[in-house]
């Protein structure tokens, strides 16, 4: 068993270059994965979906008739992309992501050895739980969880202290949202579980209202639907964790893969040969983690143990069939449960754990010299057991330019005062552009355009189609099902103005002609039409705009305050000094 610390931190010229190491080593990690695109041009693949000058449209404040799954990242896109070009503005976001979750992480330990604190950030920010997130272009996830070690220092920080005021829980809850509701769930847990052993009742029902504020983008379209908005139960078994590991579910899952996606599962996974050393690797950060017991008061410890643990069986949850078919039952009525739809998401407490505790393990060698070539090996062994996420994923990374003839209909559209959306075709929801690779990536008209653009909301996991939750998608997609030419009436009744072709997408041909349509551009990919006659005004009712108008106002009130607690030392020691466990 490893001391317990209580000396002073080192002083002088140590504690000026303290976390020198990890900062370097964040560096390295953010060259060694993004170095083939740190140059001008875009990323696009899947949920990872950047455009020039991006506008504050209907999409990106949630409010266009479907579950807002982009906000609120999709709105700090906005604001990025319009200070900075886009292309930059989504690289600095990527690479703020590695250099975050590999800093944070590291300062989180409790250990005082360099190569130990470098493990910890190495091991949170390498794995294959954060390459298939970034394989899938999820970076609104990532982002949350880069935030996740930061938030848990506030806690190791205010039990350790017996700090009683609400304020480290309502700066924690603010990233927490950031991810969705699965992230916002991890918060939860990951918070809550430490404050509610230490008995914080207070901090734990300020951050738990905080959060909840923070999360009624998800909130107030249920409200404002009329009950027509509607999840599909079919998506948690589709989306459940699978074994990527000859190891099994179970094995997978332990070592922060199982992804369900096996396109996005690392390469080399499947061989034993990777799969056992992961394992053992997973068993001796584990191990490290009990080593540190002592370091942190027992409800931290404790309570980061129980988040990792309940967010590892619910990621399992939906791979267990028996459970799987009630769960399926259970989500028609009480749709929330949805929120467990690629439960893998929730084992980032784990991975927390598991960087803490390598971090452990690696002081625990490092301490005997005759250990050390051990103890550099335990540092470089993510990296070793997972070279598929350096150089871009593999190559797998690439840098493009939207083709000119995107910026031409975005100006014809965006100059027309008269009202109504716009409907893009063929209806799907990802699409696979030639001057993109062929990358599957959402299909970027809602992003471009500065009014409502209606798309296919539904997936397709292999041979299950997962229905959308849009009602208006529903009924836009009865009308494209039906025989004959597609009835401009009928459109415009539904809200619809122009009608947007991608001509370089399979099934584009059936829609390259609108029955009485007015062709605005015919270019090489695209063939903008405009509907005739005068379009009803898409719906957007008064109470949806005053929930979004009160809701805008709690989010600047509150991030003003978090701008002005910011500015007291008492803040920034909460933010920038070091863990409880050696002050």
């Amino acid at each position: 068993m490893l001391p317990v610390i209580t000396d002073s931190p080192p002083a002088g010229a140590r504690q000026r270059y303290r976390w020198l190491p990890e900062t370097v080593a964040s560096l390295v990690v953010v060259l060694a994965v993004l170095g083939p695109v740190l140059r001008r041009g875009f990323v696009l693949r899947y949920d990872l979906v950047f455009v020039p000058d991006p506008p504050l449209n209907e999409f990106t404040i949630g409010a266009d008739g479907g579950l807002p799954r982009a906000v609120p990242s999709e709105m700090v896109a906005v604001a990025l992309g319009n200070l900075l070009p886009a292309d930059i503005a989504e690289k600095l976001l990527l690479a703020g992501i590695l250099m975050l979750g590999c800093v944070g992480a590291a300062r989180l330990a409790p250990v005082r050895h360099p190569a130990a604190r470098v493990a910890a950030g190495v091991l949170y920010v390498w794995n294959p739980w954060v390459y298939g997130r970034l394989h899938l272009g999820q970076w609104a996830i990532l982002a949350a969880y880069a935030a996740l070690p930061w938030v848990f220092a506030l806690v190791v920080h205010v039990v350790g202290r017996r700090d009683r005021s609400p304020l480290p829980a309502v700066l924690g809850a603010v990233p927490l949202a950031f991810g969705g509701p699965a992230l916002a769930l991890v918060g939860a847990l990951l918070v809550g579980a430490p404050l509610a052993l230490a008995r914080r009742w207070w901090m734990l029902l300020t951050g738990g209202l905080v959060l909840a504020g923070l999360s009624a983008p998800w909130l107030i379209p249920v409200f404002t639907s009329g009950g027509e908005l509607r999840a599909d139960p079919d998506g948690l078994p589709a989306f459940a964790a699978r074994a990527d590991t000859p190891l099994g579910v179970l094995g997978s899952v332990l070592t922060l893969g199982g992804v369900w996606s096996s396109n996005a599962a690392p390469p080399g996974r499947e061989s034993w040969w990777v799969a056992v050393p992961a394992l053992l690797l997973t068993a001796a950060a584990l191990y490290g983690y009990v080593l540190l017991r002592h370091r942190w008061p027992a409800p931290v410890w404790g309570g980061l143990a129980v988040a990792a643990g309940v967010g590892l069986v619910l990621a399992l949850l939906t791979s267990v069939p028996v459970v799987a078919d009630w769960l399926v039952d259970a989500a028609e009525p009480v749709p929330a449960l949805t929120a467990l739809r690629d439960g893998t998401r929730l084992l980032a407490p784990l991975a927390l754990v598991q960087a803490v505790g390598l971090a452990g393990a690696v002081e625990a060698l490092a301490r005997r010299r005759d250990r050390l070539p051990l103890a550099a090996l335990a540092v470089l062994a993510p990296v070793a057991l997972l070279p598929s996420l350096a150089w871009g994923l593999g190559g797998t990374l690439r840098l493009t330019d939207y083709p000119a003839e995107w910026a031409t209909v975005r100006h014809a559209v965006d100059a027309d005062p008269a009202p109504g959306a716009v409907l893009v075709l063929p209806w799907s929801t990802f699409r696979g552009y030639p001057w993109n690779d062929r990358t599957p990536l959402l299909d970027p008209a809602p992003r471009m355009f500065d009014r409502l653009v209606i798309t296919a909301d539904d997936v397709r996991v292999g041979p299950v189609t997962i229905g959308g939750e849009n009602p208006r998608n529903r009924r836009i997609a009865a009308l494209l099902a039906g025989p004959g030419p597609l009835d401009p009436a009928a459109l415009r009744a539904a809200g619809v103005r122009y009608v947007l072709v991608e001509r370089d997408q399979p099934g584009a041909e059936a829609f390259s002609r609108v029955h009485g349509a007015v062709e605005v551009h015919r270019g090489e990919s695209l063939v903008l039409m405009r509907l005739p006659g005068p379009t009803e005004s898409t719906p957007n009712s008064r109470v949806c705009k005053a929930c979004w108008l009160g809701y805008g106002v709690a989010m600047s009130t509150l991030l003003t305050l978090v701008v002005i607690a910011l500015t007291r030392s008492r803040a920034r020691m909460l933010l920038s000094g070091n863990p409880s466990w050696e002050d």
